[in-house]
């Protein structure tokens, strides 16, 4: 005589799934997820310069802030600097000196009296 299986038998405890493993499975990899994109976003940020054919080619000499959005900024292209402006939303050549002029470095801002700078606080402290 064969045994018939009930027909609205209630599952056995082994076939249930266990919802507090399974949250935790999915919370892990959803956060392994985000690390890896965040990894490769600081890669990608590390390596922006790296192997570019002439990055080296336009230096940022010097900048001033000329008001709250508005700056001006000496750059260097090859042997030649330009002074450029630069305003929200616009950017404009103010000069452009000609190859080999010499310009001068901006003088060192003045030290206040008997206050140590932050330089020589830090090397200090570094024992250099």
């Amino acid at each position: 005589m064969a045994v018939e299986a009930p027909l609205f038998a209630a599952p056995t405890a082994s076939a249930a799934p266990g919802s507090g493993g399974g949250l935790l499975e999915v919370t892990l990899a959803l956060l392994a997820i985000v690390a890896l994109i965040a990894g490769l976003a600081w890669v990608l940020k590390r390596m922006r310069g790296f192997g570019g054919i002439g990055h080296d080619r336009i230096q940022v000499l010097s900048e001033r802030a000329m008001g709250p959005k508005e700056r001006c900024v000496l750059v260097r292209v090859g042997a030649t600097e330009i002074l450029v402006g630069v305003a929200s939303g616009s950017v404009r050549t103010l000069h452009v000196f000609p190859e080999g002029a010499v310009t001068e470095a901006p003088p060192a801002p003045p030290a206040a009296a008997g206050m140590p700078n932050f330089r020589d606080l830090l090397m200090r402290s570094l024992g250099k």
